[in-house]
């Protein structure tokens, strides 16, 4: 293992501090938001600059540094740039200071936990590893998404079809806050938009109408009765969850024509979502009497790295570099872009400092120590991989 520099709370703070009071929150625009792109250009790339890094904005509006230049498979960071709204956090974006009851130095803001940790840290990573440059077989390559929160792979993916695809990774880290565990699996995600069509009219007089709620209560009883198969040993069984239902039209004193539902299939490592679509497809058929529409919404992928993998083999070596051996593996519920990567053969996993119960809360911060220890693990798997 290749000797590490260490990052003291003072630099890890002059590089989140910014990144903390300069709002870029989830808005009806997503990643096309200005607030975001101007956070990216501005904070981040304009932080990068400053360490003598040049970057490019491909059309998603990922901001890509790439260090070293060699043709070997490399290196991915993939971070994020969107936080979750400010919401009731009062003062989100002045990054206060604070203690905690065990001493330990926290910077207090909107998306502390979550994504601006893991953020700061793969800053001060690439600025180490930049040193090193002329010595690396791969590059390095950081790439600052302007997602987050969308719940989508849409700039993932367009970073590996743009720049990502000049030499295919050897591995990817996905930047977000698992108290700098290793999370080596998680679900993926496909969405189901089903439409039940009525036939609308004046309440008072319902027998002339066909009212589409009645219909959309069936479909939600007959999703109820799907068999779901599969069973993971850490993530357990899939899940089939309704998120939203809207009718129409907006009216008042009115049977509704129209229903929409909004269903989480929530997918294990291995399944495939056309089965999982399959699945609900032919339980609607059994409806008799409605017109019934589904239309496949968003898919994130699953991830599964095992935990025996070389790739984890390094991840645990940095940890023992930097003085914490034996890291704790986590599994997680929730989508992120890890998937993405996976399936296309990119062995990837979610690091990163800050802890989940913290994301999204009112008083959400994170430990400067622990975004120092963030940086020297992702400084370590770098040069690792890439010398």
């Amino acid at each position: 293992m290749t000797s590490i520099p260490g990052y003291d709370i003072g630099s890890v703070e002059r590089v989140l501090r910014p990144l903390l009071e300069t709002p870029s929150e989830q808005t009806d625009l997503f990643e096309d938001d200005p607030q975001i792109r101007a956070f990216l250009q501005t904070v981040v790339a304009g932080r990068l600059g400053e360490l003598g890094l040049d970057t490019v904005t491909d059309e998603a509006g990922n901001v890509i540094c790439e260090i070293g230049g060699g043709d070997a498979p490399g290196l991915v960071l993939f971070c994020y740039a969107m936080t979750h709204p400010a919401g009731r956090m009062v003062d989100p974006f002045v990054a206060s200071r604070i203690v905690d009851a065990d001493g330990v130095t926290r910077l207090r803001g909107r998306g502390a936990s979550e994504q601006m940790g893991a953020l700061a840290a793969a800053v001060l990573a690439a600025g180490a590893v930049a040193g090193q440059a002329a010595d690396l077989a791969g590059p390095l390559v950081l790439c600052v998404s302007p997602a987050g929160e969308t719940g989508r792979h849409d700039t993932a993916r367009s970073f590996l079809a743009g720049h990502g695809g000049r030499v295919p990774p050897a591995a990817c880290i996905v930047g977000i806050g698992t108290d700098n565990a290793i999370c080596v699996a998680n679900k993926g995600r496909v969405d189901a938009m089903i439409r039940v069509a009525g036939l609308a009219g004046h309440s008072s007089m319902p027998w002339r109408t066909k009212n589409a709620i009645d219909g959309a209560r069936l479909v939600l009883a007959c999703l109820d009765g799907i068999a779901l198969a599969g069973d993971h040993p850490h993530l357990g069984r899939p899940t089939l969850t309704p998120t939203a239902i809207h009718s129409s039209p907006n009216a008042t004193h009115t049977v509704q024509d129209c229903v929409e539902i909004t269903i989480d299939r929530r997918l294990l490592p291995g399944d495939d979502p056309e089965e999982a679509l399959a699945d609900i497809r032919e339980a609607l058929e059994g409806i008799e009497g409605w017109d019934i529409e589904l239309e496949p919404g968003p898919l994130m992928y699953p991830s599964d790295v095992p935990p025996d993998s070389p790739f984890v083999e390094v991840l645990r070596g940095a940890f023992a570099a930097a003085e914490h051996p034996d890291p704790p593996l986590t599994y997680s519920h929730g989508c992120i872009d890890a998937g993405l990567f996976s399936s296309r053969g990119i062995p990837a996993v979610m690091l990163g400092a800050g802890e989940q119960e913290m994301w999204h809360t009112i008083d959400e911060s994170v430990s400067l120590e622990a975004v120092a220890l963030t940086a020297q693990i992702y400084t370590a798997v770098a040069l690792d991989l890439l010398t």
